[in-house]
């Protein structure tokens, strides 16, 4: 199926209603994480997409490869992320970028990806066309096409497509448990007419951030504008209508032969009930779940906390995820 064969022409006035609506879920997103008390210790959530302290020795020692086009549908290009002194094959992680399916961009990703190659790794860090001028499964077939594109070409990179990661966060992490359910579950697969790019043997894991799995129940997590967001991705006028919707519900699609899983929210995270939900039938599956959640402290940790990588806890799961990905790049499910 061609990415582009649910593309529909979308009015103008729609698109930047869109934006608008975006822009404002956007400040309150950075809103919800500035400190309440400048005065207090430690920081807590104080800010998002802010880069760890060495940021600069970071850079200074991973390459980066910009704007590689994997695919002619729109918007298809993709970073790479490695270690310079890099001397064997590294394992690979495909990321995919949130915003809500109608924005967001690789670039806000790109210090979070350079901090992941620093470790050892091979990144690839993808755009993808957004809603509503494309709409689903369009991300879906295009982070598909990353991976056929990266079985081609991460050797070139020094990575080593038989160690392959696939993550995201928010909605980028919606498309990545559904594009890790499509290379592991082969009625999904011949549900949405896609022939998965790796198998299933490939796949060590899946690194899942403050995502939504459940397209039954995501509506009761009161998330800003869910229902916006989600209307534009799939071109309903009420996303519980829409004919494939339940492709999109990953905790419908879980069979044994899922990758094991690193899955994380903040306790103050409207989302965060739809990544303990995915864990408990993910471990029902037989699958190994690492899980970094948080309820009962009182943290207040919000959406996407994980890139606050200027603070304890975004610092403490950042340490967890790379414990996951090391074990997983050395064993074989």
């Amino acid at each position: 199926m061609d990415a582009m064969k649910r593309k529909q022409p979308v009015p103008k006035k729609l698109i930047a209603l869109l934006t608008v609506v975006f822009l404002a879920c956007v400040g309150f997103v950075l809103a919800s994480h500035l400190k309440e008390d400048e005065t207090a210790a430690p920081v807590i959530g104080s800010a998002i997409y802010s880069p760890p302290p060495n940021i600069a020795e970071i850079a200074a020692h991973v390459e980066v490869v910009k704007d590689v086009r994997y695919h002619t549908s729109d918007n298809a290009f993709l970073d790479f992320y490695y270690p310079k002194d890099a001397t064997g094959p590294l394992p690979v992680i495909l990321w995919i970028h949130g915003g809500g399916f109608i924005g967001g961009s690789k670039d806000s990703r790109q210090d979070y990806g350079m901090t992941l190659a620093n470790a050892g790794y091979l990144v690839a860090n993808i755009n993808y066309a957004l809603a509503p001028t494309q709409l689903y499964p369009g991300p879906v077939i295009q982070a598909n096409e990353a991976l056929s594109f990266l079985n081609g070409t991460a050797s070139q990179y020094g990575g080593d497509m038989e160690r392959i990661f696939i993550g995201g966060d928010s909605a980028g992490a919606q498309i990545a448990s559904q594009l890790a359910a499509l290379q592991s579950n082969p009625t999904l697969a011949e549900t949405m007419d896609l022939a998965p790019a790796v198998t299933a043997k490939q796949l060590r894991g899946a690194l899942l951030f403050c995502g939504l799995y459940d397209m039954a129940t995501v509506r009761e997590s009161g998330f800003p504008n869910i229902d916006f967001f989600l209307n534009a991705y799939t071109g309903a006028e009420s996303f519980e209508t829409f004919g494939s919707i339940h492709e999109m519900s990953t905790i419908q699609h879980v069979t044994p032969a899922y990758p094991d899983v690193f899955i994380s929210a903040g306790d103050a995270d409207p989302l965060e009930p739809q990544s303990v939900a995915l864990a408990g039938s993910l471990r029902l599956k037989g699958i190994d779940v690492t899980e970094v959640f948080f309820r009962g402290t009182d943290k207040n940790l919000k959406h996407e906390y994980q890139y606050a990588l200027d603070t304890n806890d975004g610092q403490e799961t950042l340490q967890k995820t790379l414990e996951f990905l090391l074990e997983k790049s050395q064993t074989q499910k």
